[in-house]
């Protein structure tokens, strides 16, 4: 069949719109390709960029991009929230190339990936302790390095985090008199997470779980450790104004 002039116009706009919607990415020489998959990662574009650079990572292996890549590639899973995957992508860099110009920050990365995964207290927090565990090792492998106040900084928020559960473990068993279940918990932040900020208020639970049951020793010594580690604490302030009730 053979087709006018208006036909044709048609046909091709349709091949032209069938072509730029879905890119021959085996036909781009490495320049193109990279640049189109860094275009779409700078307008967050994550499936066309992850999909591009999937392609270069495969076609083009001996390039000097090739790390760079593979890096970003990491970042296009990230940017789409698939924080499992990217750290994945990370961590394989990281390990093919320890020495390698994308190896810290590779390893920020899976810090930073898992930090995202890390739920809120009350949930399990199998992904916390994950998190904690990876950006240790950033601090390990690059004490001094350029993510290393960034990674402390997250380590604290972690830890907090887990002080935290083991905190509202203890005020839930507290509030149902449960004073001895109430004290192991408190005593976990206690042991754990001393300089957290959970540990004022779990010397505050300890201190009133000691005088629910009658131990006035204990008691007084939890309050003196109160006052002397944490002066300035609301906790403090309510111990020595005598308005010490239920913690909270």
């Amino acid at each position: 069949m053979r087709l006018g002039n208006k036909g044709r116009g048609l046909l091709a706009l349709v091949t032209f719109l069938g072509c730029a919607s879905a890119p021959r990415f085996s036909e781009m020489d490495a320049d193109t390709l990279f640049q189109y998959a860094t275009e779409k990662l700078d307008a967050h574009k994550w499936d066309d960029a992850s999909r591009a650079l999937d392609q270069f990572v495969f076609q083009f292996p001996t390039d000097e991009r090739y790390q760079e890549a593979r890096y970003r590639l990491g970042e296009a899973h990230f940017g789409k929230g698939e924080y499992l995957i990217a750290a994945s992508e990370f961590v394989r860099l990281a390990s093919d190339f320890p020495a390698g110009p994308w190896a810290e920050r590779a390893r920020f990365e899976v810090c930073d990936s898992y930090f995202r995964l890390s739920p809120k207290p009350q949930l399990d927090q199998e992904y916390t302790d994950m998190a904690i565990d990876q950006c240790q090792a950033v601090l390990a492998y690059y004490p001094a390095g350029e993510h290393a106040d960034s990674v402390r900084t997250m380590v604290a928020t972690l830890q907090n985090k887990l002080a935290t559960k083991e905190l509202e473990a203890g005020q839930h068993y507290f509030k149902r008199g449960a004073y001895d279940s109430a004290i192991i918990y408190y005593d976990k932040v206690l042991a754990s997470y001393p300089s957290s900020p959970a540990a004022p208020k779990a010397l505050f639970g300890l201190y009133r779980s000691y005088e629910e049951i009658g131990w006035t020793e204990e008691a007084s010594q939890t309050r003196e450790r109160l006052l002397r580690d944490f002066p300035e604490s609301d906790e403090a302030r309510r111990v020595q104004s005598g308005s010490a009730v239920a913690p909270s």
